[in-house]
């Protein structure tokens, strides 16, 4: 059962939802300029592919090893412990340190991001009843993502190079601290214990399953691609970022519309045709030429985000639709894993080829991914039948396990179908 604080205000969740912006904020800001930092410090693009794959290495591990900090110290200590922890490793990018020790530094820095994410969400579910679980998460994905992608625009002005990065970004992990310990609840219980079922969460659903990988497989590598793919056309920092900013916004508004038709139509089939349209819109970027209106880029980039993003939530979706409910944090978290899983090898997989075909090698990856993934799609629509039973859409952010323990998805046992009819035998 979740705990509840008594008489909590629509402001209770002020205070960690501030906490989660800042951080973000913060997040965006330095994610956005470290392949460009690298490749200024003469890195090649496998060096950052190997970086950013270390990253999510550690944020998977973190998905599954940071509950027992946190439940060794509590809630406040450990999230106090990962933020500083984060700031120091931040800026001992400052030393240029070796190769190998910027991927443990990353690898740090992954694992303490899915800490800091348990802590903030847990918190959550401990302020929010079950009547407003849905809202709040809508506003908890749209501040996360808006956030995220202002510390991209920041990012604008400041150097990938030296000092400043990193003392800004730092001070962004610091100062949400403050928000974090000021927070007022008791200190919420750990309910979700996530428990590795990888092959379990294939059984109930493949297509569920692959969406996941195909999610992160694709969106955590452009994060260590687009950058060199901006230097490769000639674009200057500010048109990067821009870049960058219009995929992660175009991924946070996309979600709605095409969550909200998911609803309503069958998940296996718009699956389908989005992959197909998301490897036409990639075999349309490979033709993209830095001598083109900027805003094409800006439109095409947008597309990009919201196409490779829809994955990850409608893959959740349709797993839960094969599901028993009961199984739905289990099955949720492990899907997660997978969707990490794929942003650990995919940055290390497909940088190694930037050097001898360019970065525009991701577009054909890409394009490779989402035709593999639309023939399987196809297969299994005719395979088997359609499922009878419908979860509404939630838009998931790629945070902690925590969230599935506190979403909306079947509050207090209620059927959460806006169709009550699709549910019956």
């Amino acid at each position: 059962m979740t705990t509840e604080a008594p008489s909590i205000s629509p402001w209770s969740i002020a205070s960690p939802l501030a906490g989660g912006a800042i951080h973000a904020m913060g997040s965006g800001l330095f994610h956005t300029l470290i392949p460009l930092r690298l490749i200024a410090d003469g890195y090649g693009a496998n060096v950052v592919g190997l970086v950013v794959g270390a990253e999510g290495a550690g944020f998977l591990i973190g998905c599954i090893g940071s509950t027992r900090l946190i439940r060794s110290v509590g809630e406040v200590r450990a999230y106090a412990a990962l933020s500083a922890i984060s700031a120091v490793l931040i800026m001992a990018w400052g030393f240029s340190p070796h190769l190998g020790l910027l991927m443990l530094i990353q690898a740090a820095i992954g694992f303490a991001n899915a800490g800091q994410a348990v802590v903030i969400e847990s918190w959550m579910n401990a302020m929010v009843s079950n009547a407003n679980r849905g809202r709040v998460l809508t506003l908890y994905v749209l501040v996360i993502g808006l956030f995220y992608g202002l510390g991209q625009l920041l990012a604008s002005d400041i150097a990938p190079g030296g000092f400043p990065l990193l003392m800004i970004a730092a001070s962004f992990y610091t100062i949400a601290l403050v928000p974090v310990t000021a927070v007022w609840v008791g200190e919420p219980q750990l309910h979700v214990q996530v428990g590795v079922r990888i092959f379990r969460a294939f059984r109930t659903s493949p297509i569920g399953a692959l969406a996941c990988l195909m999610t992160g497989l694709i969106s955590s590598t452009f994060l260590s691609i687009g950058p060199l793919y901006g230097l490769d056309l000639g674009f200057q920092q500010g048109q990067i970022v821009l870049m960058m900013a219009a995929t992660q916004l175009g991924a946070l508004f996309l979600q709605f519309p095409l969550g909200y038709l998911s609803d309503r139509l069958d998940r296996r089939a718009m699956m389908f045709w989005l992959s197909l349209v998301l490897a036409a819109l990639c075999g349309a970027m490979v033709f993209l030429d830095a001598a083109m209106p900027f805003w094409i880029f800006i439109v095409a980039f947008s597309l990009f985000g919201g196409l490779t993003e829809i994955f990850y939530p409608l893959g959740v979706a349709h797993a839960n639709d094969k599901a028993d409910p009961e199984e739905f944090v289990t099955l949720s978290s492990n899907l997660l894993l997978i969707w990490a899983f794929g942003g650990t090898i995919g940055p290390a997989l497909i940088s190694t080829g930037v050097k001898p075909f360019g970065a525009e090698i991701f577009f054909y990856y890409s394009i490779t991914l989402a035709l593999l993934f639309a023939a399987f799609a196809l297969w299994r629509r005719f395979r088997q039948p359609r499922s009878k039973s419908r979860e509404a859409f939630v838009a998931y952010p790629q945070t902690s396990p925590q969230l599935y323990e506190w979403a909306p998805h079947t509050p207090a046992g209620e059927d959460q179908n806006p169709n009550p009819e699709e549910n019956k035998p």
